[in-house]
């Protein structure tokens, strides 16, 4: 893929409007409340069918918006990740819990309807697994992007991630377009990198 495709597809992603939770979604979120949520394998025919496709925006202040929240950070806690998107529990909507490296203790922090605003040209280099299957691998991500999400008070935030956590989010991000890691190895192979000075992970996509 040339470099401009690249860089909007990790950059932006399609926005669609928040719609009702459907019934299906009713009954997934809100069956055994206090418990965490099955992460979807794509080794599993429909569950693959699910982490293939394209989220739709959800509704912040809404209800089911906070116990589908609380639900995924017991699935990611349980599961031992550093970040899970709602379509690996089976909802096909556009939040995310990111580990949050670049604060003190390490928190868990909840991103809906996020977006990509920048994205820095200097690219980071490291490894890479996911929930949802077994394999892992190296990728190329970029080292520093400025987001936009909200929070499930409904407000709009803006800040600039950088390392290890802006990696988690853009992987998470990821999902909710149905692009998985396997995705991206297979997208980069073909492109071509360059060391950044002196920097032994740090890489420019060369033209």
């Amino acid at each position: 893929m040339k470099k401009l495709t690249f860089l909007v597809l990790i950059c932006f992603g399609i926005h669609l409007s928040a719609q009702k939770f459907s019934k299906e979604e009713k009954e997934l979120i809100e069956t055994n409340p206090t418990e965490m949520m099955r992460v979807f394998n794509r080794n599993n025919p429909s569950d693959s069918v699910v982490l293939k496709s394209i989220s739709t925006s959800i509704k912040s202040k809404h209800k089911l918006t906070k116990l589908l929240a609380e639900r995924m950070l017991l699935s990611v806690r349980h599961e031992g990740g550093v970040g899970i998107a709602a379509p690996q529990v089976g909802i096909n909507r556009r939040m995310v819990w990111v580990q949050r490296f670049d604060k003190p203790e390490r928190p868990f922090e909840l991103f809906i309807n996020p977006k990509i605003l920048w994205a820095s040209d200097l690219m980071q280099k490291g490894p890479e697994g996911d929930l949802s299957f077994d394999e892992r691998g190296f990728v190329m991500r970029n080292y520093a992007i400025e987001i936009q999400y909200e929070n499930l008070k409904g407000q709009t935030k803006t800040e600039i991630l950088e390392g290890f956590t802006s990696v988690i989010f853009q992987h998470e991000r990821d999902h909710l377009d149905g692009i998985l890691l396997t995705d991206r190895i297979k997208e980069q192979e073909n492109m071509i990198f360059e060391q950044a000075s002196g920097k032994s992970d740090l890489y420019f996509l060369k033209n």
